[in-house]
């Protein structure tokens, strides 16, 4: 059995630009998590919770 270098095989690989649906969802799932962590910090604040 071929035993393969994982450290050699990570650091000859090229980096792969992103598509861009992948940036959409990043960018959706940044923006989704600044929201929800902002109301939740508004409503530990004002006590509803």
């Amino acid at each position: 059995m071929a035993q393969i270098d994982l450290k050699a095989e990570v650091q000859g690989a090229e980096a792969e630009p992103l598509l861009p649906i992948e940036k959409k969802l990043i960018g959706i799932s940044l923006g989704l998590g600044i929201a929800l962590l902002a109301i939740l910090i508004v409503v530990n604040a004002l006590g509803l919770l």
